[in-house]
């Protein structure tokens, strides 16, 4: 699609300047305090679709406070407790709670939410050992509306081990390779990363450079000026002859006439000069600063220049003749935006498009350069030459011929009109010059705003009919992942039984863009994708390169270790937003991975919310991959082999008398009565799917 692909890649002989993050606001995540208990499941489900579960299970848990029950949003904090992390991971209070979601369940509510809850039950009770047939399991599961069964197998991708896993992973598979390019990916998933155009705007025109001394001291020159022609004219009309009628009267149309011509010719002659400073062919002009708003701007305009260009065969010859003009427009640009709070790469959308502007103008033959804009034509060349010559010799007449009738006077008008015209003339030509420019630099402006709002109008329209979602970019994140770990299992030959358990670290791979919605993960487009293949021998680790706006990816690098190879890891917080996590082997040097790096726009030293970080983290799944590497180099080997908690099972079967949730309550925080909720270990078996 045209101007769409905005990677800025720099092309020959230029670059872009820094990629920076940027944010935009949004309120799907957003729940005022007014909003009702519904809001709070709305923005949870959102979470946990979006990849955000302990943000999903902080909005769930609240809304269920409040007094929202009904069995789907218990499937989903089922979802929220075990999204992103496997059995081992489950705490305590994680299962005291699952507990009570198991205690609640009963047949007189059973619908698809709820058999959905009793095959995520099973699922553990089949993980943990404490019952439950995996062939049949994974049967039930199968049979499960398609809405249930997807979200069991996206969310429970850690907890699912073994042959549950093998049984499963075709389907998982299969959908990874629909997932990973629909939605016409590869045409939208760039827009996520570009920022929020800025509104148009365009230089206001220069002020008139006219004192009301100016206009007064022009008046009294012209007075010194017309006076003395006015005693001339009258004294040679006294005459009464028909010659000096002839020449008066030709003196006072030529005269104005030539007077006319000769202030266009000096009016353009004046704008060919400024133009020649706009463009820097008068002065020397110095780099802005480095990393800096103008720098930007110049390294994006040079980038532009070099990509747009008509014949790219003759890119050199266009550059250099484009030099002057590219460098009045960035100037144009950093002076009409600087200081205005606009962000780095807000302003691209606009120098594409005048950039394309000129390729337009240079391709029909337009002129670009000052002495093309504002050059005086032939014609009025050749008009303001013979009405100064007919003005000079209607003047030389009306002269000779009050001459004879009074020289004296006559000399005296003419010294005093030679002098006045002396500083009158230019003064009358500048002030003429003046209002002539202001009036058509503000016509220019209003053609030109008019053409840039209608492009800013034009992008952001574009923009938003392409902008994917964020259950879009988690979804197309999670089928790279799902590609990039079953590549994995393909080159070490490994196949579900023998994995102990796996885990991911996708970071992003500077330089890249980054963007983020209020309150979302940040994410990026370009990752280095980690997976952690754990088996009964050791380490498996794979690296993958993903380029996210093209759905491609190869692997970078691979690396296998035993269990008692890992010596140390380490999580080193460099700031609020910056954690680096150190794996030390016994026989190589540290490996540090920057596991998040939030992109911001504050002044160093001004750190942000540290919400944020553990958005990124949670999104990453960092504290599974964390556990499993602590583990190892704690413990080693006997870390997978002894069991964590106490058996447990997932599941009671209530009684038939005791199935409704309603048996028991206790007041809601808003007075209305709800179930009690249970917190004692999961015991019994697996409830059946009616």
């Amino acid at each position: 699609m045209s101007d769409a692909n905005t990677s800025n890649t720099a092309g020959p002989n230029s670059s872009v300047g820094a990629q920076f993050g940027n944010m935009r606001d949004s309120t799907i995540y957003v729940v005022g305090p007014e909003d009702p208990p519904a809001r709070d499941f709305e923005v949870g489900c959102r979470y946990l679709s979006d990849g955000v579960p302990v943000k999903a299970r902080e909005h769930l848990e609240r809304a269920y406070a409040r007094g929202f029950d009904s069995s789907e949003i218990h499937f989903h904090r089922a979802l929220a407790i075990l999204s992103k992390r496997s059995y081992r991971d489950l705490t305590k209070e994680d299962r005291a709670v699952l507990g009570a979601l198991s205690d609640r369940r009963g047949a007189a509510e059973h619908n698809e939410w709820w058999q959905g809850l009793n095959i995520v039950f099973a699922l553990l009770s089949c993980v943990d050992g404490s019952g439950g047939d995996p062939v049949d399991t994974m049967v039930r599961l199968d049979a499960l509306p398609a809405a249930q069964r997807d979200l069991i197998l996206r969310h429970l991708g850690l907890v699912l081990t073994g042959s549950m896993k093998q049984g499963v992973w075709h389907r998982i598979q299969g959908d990874a390779e629909l997932e990973q390019r629909a939605h016409e990916r590869v045409d939208r998933a760039w827009v996520y990363f570009e920022p929020v155009p800025a509104k148009a705007r365009a230089r206001m025109p220069r002020p008139k450079s006219i004192t009301l001394w100016d206009v007064f001291g022009g008046l009294l020159l012209s007075g010194g000026v017309l006076l003395p022609v006015m005693v001339m004219t009258k004294s040679a009309l006294a005459q009464g002859s028909l010659l000096a009628l002839i020449s008066c009267l030709a003196m006072f149309v030529f005269g104005p006439a030539a007077a006319w011509h000769i202030a266009l010719w000096d009016h353009k002659h004046r704008r060919r000069l400024a133009k020649e400073e706009e463009y820097g062919y008068r002065r020397s002009r110095a780099r802005p600063p480095e990393r800096g708003f103008a720098d930007h701007v110049e390294h994006t305009f040079d980038h532009y220049f070099t990509r747009y260009a008509p014949e790219p065969e003759n890119r050199d010859a266009w550059l250099s003749q484009t030099a002057g003009v590219r460098r009045a427009l960035r100037d144009e640009v950093a002076r009409v935006y600087r200081e205005s709070g606009v962000r780095k790469g807000e302003v691209n959308w606009l120098i594409r498009f005048m950039v394309r502007d000129v390729r337009r103008r240079w391709t029909e033959g337009h002129p670009l350069e000052p002495d093309e804009i504002h050059a005086v034509g032939t014609a009025v060349k050749a008009r303001s030459v013979v009405l100064c010559l007919l003005s000079a010799v209607a003047t030389m007449t009306v002269l000779g011929i009050v001459l004879q009738e009074a020289p004296a006077a006559t000399v005296g008008s003419l010294l005093l009109a030679g002098v006045t015209g002396r500083f009158a003339v230019p003064l009358w030509l500048r002030i003429h010059s003046e209002h002539r420019r202001h009036r058509e630099e503000t016509h220019e402006r209003e053609e030109v705003l008019g053409a840039r709002e209608a492009e800013y109008e034009r992008w952001k329209g574009k923009l938003e009919a392409l902008m994917p979602n964020e259950t879009e970019m988690e979804s197309w994140l999670n089928a790279d992942k799902t590609l990039i770990l079953n590549e994995a299992l393909k080159h070490h030959r490994l196949v579900w039984p023998e994995v102990t358990t796996h885990a991911f670290l996708p970071t992003p791979d500077r330089p890249c863009k980054s963007a983020s919605v209020q309150g979302g993960p940040w994410r990026h487009s370009k990752y280095e994708i980690r997976v952690f293949l754990v088996t009964n021998e050791g380490m498996r680790e794979a690296t993958a390169k993903l380029d996210f706006e093209r759905a491609r990816w190869h692997r970078s690098e691979r690396d296998n270790y035993r269990f008692e190879a890992l010596s140390s890891v380490q999580v080193q917080i460099k700031s609020a937003r910056r954690y680096t996590l150190n794996i030390t082997l016994t026989n190589g040097p540290t490996k540090s991975i920057p596991v998040s790096d939030t992109p911001v726009h504050e002044p160093e030293g001004e750190e942000p919310q540290t919400e944020a970080s553990d958005i990124n983290l949670d999104a990453a799944g960092f504290s599974h991959t964390l556990r499993i590497l602590e583990g190892m180099a704690a413990e080693g080997k006997p870390w997978f082999e002894r069991s964590t908690e106490p058996p447990a099972v997932f599941v009671s079967e209530q009684p038939e008398t005791d199935a409704s949730p309603a048996a028991t309550a206790s007041p809601a925080q808003d007075g209305t009565a709800r179930p009690e909720r249970s917190t004692r270990p999961f015991a019994g078996r697996v409830a059946p799917v009616p």
